[in-house]
């Protein structure tokens, strides 16, 4: 609590002591003064609550003392009392009133009613401080607030503007640099077109006191420029309103942003858009091109056919599989760049996916005269951890455009060890040609999409073929990179790690699938497929490896079929009429029936959704249009644990064809030496298989070595054997 002090004046020192001791218990501070002159001395050191004064005093009496206090501004609002024994009339008491204390005792006192009265001036008093403080404490929090709300007003972003009814600044924030525009007119910062909008939210807030927002662009004089604001017109409240606030902010940036969103969502509604034309686009091509390759093999498989037939067919086929390959590019690449593309790494043997390579490219590289080798040196890891299909897929790109680009000389195919370490093995493949090369002004672009240097130009293609490489290079930290030279040829160089893993047993040649093993009771196929020609293509395929089939066309006939055939296996479409492959799917499982019934899913758009739901309903297996009916036939035999008689037992022995000579061929009538040298020179594979038939009805087991070397592909140890048995060639 807060001191208070007293003043006590009398002239006499007794008087001012036992008044001192009357007042010892009032908690107050007493100071004594024995003449005016000091008493008024005190009050320029002291704020009194009370002041105590004797009426009859030398020089300066009581009431004198008392016009002095009462008539200073500093002084006059302290409470007087007057002590007297002298002047104990009314008169004298009037006059101490009129003078204008608050009290006028005579003495003797009566000490009780004396501090009594004292107690009550002096809690006025402590009851005044006490608001006083409270007024200053708030007054410096007041200030204090001030300060922060000029500071934050100050140096704000945002202008902050006073106007009146008219438009004129009455205040704008930013400071002295800013003081200039006061009094000048909001609309000077508008253009003409947007000063109607300025004018009507002005009108809103004056005339109806409503808050008010609206955007455009505004040219404050401290910028370059005009810039987009948000401007919120707000009323300063007053009857009536004479000033309103203006708070405008810059919103160039969220402008910008908000542009870039749409930019985006605009982005990927085109390419979902555009993913889903591709996808359906997919499945329209796929969905035919199974009829037309299924049909294609079946043709193959009856034996029939004039050699003209087979090459028209072999036709078809390449052309089927390079449409094929054309769609799975453009589908890759859209994933690609939808960020759905993922790797599918698995154990793969790299030696025997080179090697494969080479045997796919052999023949092609032999037809144009070219060297076609493949490096592979022992220290390079076998197997490894790997997105096998990407990977091939890299190299097919790679080792096609050599082969296309290139009209003499040679491809080689080196493969290397960049760095390693006891599980991982940094790899590099390098595909040289000596072929026409790339302008230099080219290299930069051709891992761009649909881009193609000038010689690709002149080629068919859709120019994916390398923008897909790269990209499946980044997705597995992987890259390539391409150095050329002009007529001299250009060599591609990729790059990527890979996981080590060891695995002694190598991947064996698959046979060709002719029927089912003899004494094997025919399994029931129930296909299901709303699209005819597929229904009776795969029928006919089932049928002549000898399974029984039964063909639905309608799906919501399936469940009563089952029912009744009661079949060992099921095939079906993923999308058709009705129940689509899904719905169907789920009723079989629930079924305590049929809940165990394989079920095999074919499908013209093979996404990984789609796969995912198909597994998520049930099937065992999912499969890609247009079938290869040697694909379809292994996972029926896995399915159902079945054995194959295959139409060419392929021995265990890599090097069986060493042990035939030229001598041995001699033997066999000139027309098939001729025709077999013909068909490896045009590579028409069905005609080879052809002629090494019609050697084994001649030679059994020399047909059934050629076959071996048919198989592995190794046409070129084929024809070295005829060159050397002296047929020429035709």
């Amino acid at each position: 609590m807060s001191e208070v002090y007293i003043l006590i004046v009398d002239d006499l020192p007794n008087n001012l002591l036992a008044l001192e001791i009357v007042l010892a218990d009032v908690g107050a501070v007493i100071i004594k003064a024995n003449s005016g002159e000091e008493a008024l001395a005190h009050t320029l050191n002291y704020d009194f609550a009370l002041a105590v004064l004797d009426v009859q005093m030398p020089d300066m009496n009581g009431y004198e003392l008392a016009d002095i206090l009462l008539g200073d501004p500093s002084t006059s609002r302290i409470p007087i009392i007057f002590l007297t024994a002298a002047y104990a009339d009314e008169q004298h008491a009037f006059q101490g009133y009129e003078k204008g204390a608050v009290d006028y005792i005579v003495k003797p006192l009566n000490p009780v009613v004396f501090l009594s009265k004292v107690k009550v001036f002096l809690e006025l008093a402590r009851y005044r401080i006490g608001l006083e403080q409270i007024v200053i404490e708030r007054t410096l929090a007041l200030q204090e607030e001030g300060n922060r709300l000029r500071l934050l007003v100050e140096n704000t972003p945002d202008c902050i503007l006073n106007i009146d009814q008219n438009g004129t600044i009455i205040f704008i924030n930013h400071g002295s640099s800013c003081e200039q525009y006061i009094g000048l007119s909001i609309y000077d910062f508008f253009s003409p077109e947007d000063r109607l909008l300025q004018q009507k939210a002005l009108e809103n807030v004056f005339s109806e006191g409503t808050i008010t927002e609206f955007e455009c662009l505004m040219h404050l004089p401290n910028n370059d420029h005009a810039i987009w604001y948000n401007h919120r017109l707000a009323p300063i409240m007053q009857q009536p309103i004479m000033e309103c606030m203006q708070i405008s902010r810059d919103i160039s940036d969220q402008k910008k942003i908000n542009t870039a969103r749409l930019k985006l969502i605009k982005a990927e509604a085109e390419n979902q858009a555009k993913s889903k034309f591709l996808a359906s686009m997919s499945h329209e091509i796929r969905t035919p091109m199974n009829a037309v390759l299924g049909y294609v093999q079946l043709l193959k498989r009856g034996g029939h056919l004039t050699a003209q037939q087979l090459n028209y067919l072999d036709i078809i086929d390449r052309s089927g599989e390079h449409l094929l390959m054309l769609i799975d590019s453009v589908l890759d690449m859209a994933k690609i760049e939808a960020g759905r593309m993922t790797l599918a790494p698995s154990r793969v043997s790299f030696y025997d996916l080179l090697s494969d390579l080479k045997r796919m490219f052999q023949l092609c590289a032999e037809q144009k005269g070219l060297l076609l080798t493949v490096q592979y040196p022992n220290e390079l890891p076998d197997w490894l951890i790997i997105d096998a299909n990407k990977i091939r897929q890299i190299l097919i790109n790679l080792l096609g455009n050599a082969l296309k680009f290139t009209e003499h000389g040679s491809i080689v195919v080196r493969a290397g060890l960049v760095a390693s370490t006891d599980s991982q093995a940094t790899i590099f493949v390098e595909v040289e040609d000596t072929g026409c090369g790339i302008e230099e002004d080219k290299l930069d672009h051709i891992f761009n999409a649909f881009e193609q240097a000038k010689a690709g130009a002149q080629q068919i293609g859709a120019g994916l073929g390398l923008a897909v490489s790269y990209e499946f290079a980044k997705m597995m930290d992987g890259i390539i990179k391409v150095s050329s030279e002009i007529d001299k040829g250009s060599l591609f160089r990729f790059e990527f790690t890979a996981e080590c893993s060891i695995f002694e047993n190598r991947r064996g040649s698959q046979n060709i699938i002719k029927h089912l093993a003899p004494n094997t009771l025919a399994p029931v196929i129930l296909v299901i497929d709303d699209d005819q020609d597929n229904l009776d293509l795969l029928g006919q395929i089932l049928t002549s490896i000898g399974f029984s089939t039964h063909l639905i066309a309608n799906s919501t006939e399936v469940l009563a079929a089952i029912a009744e055939i009661k079949p060992s296996l099921v095939v079906m479409d993923l999308k058709m009429e009705g129940f689509n492959g899904l719905t169907l799917t789920s009723k079989i499982r629930n079924s305590e029936l049929t809940k165990q019934l394989p079920i095999i899913m074919l499908t013209a758009s093979p996404s990984q959704a789609n796969r995912d739901l198909a597994f998520a309903a049930g099937v065992n297996q999912f499969l890609c249009k247009p079938v290869r009916e040697q694909h379809i036939l292994a996972e029926i035999g896995e399915l159902l644990k079945l054995n194959y008689e295959y139409e060419l037992e392929i021995s265990a022995e890599p090097n069986n064809n060493r042990r035939l000579t030229p001598q041995q061929l001699n033997s066999l009538p000139s027309s098939l030496r001729s025709g077999l040298q013909q068909a490896l020179c045009n590579g028409y594979i069905n005609k080879i298989n052809d002629y090494i038939k019609r050697i084994e009805a001649e030679d059994a087991e020399l047909g059934k070595r050629l076959g071996l070397m048919a198989n592995k592909f190794d046409y070129s140890s084929l024809l070295t054997l005829l060159d050397a048995s002296g047929v020429s060639d035709e």
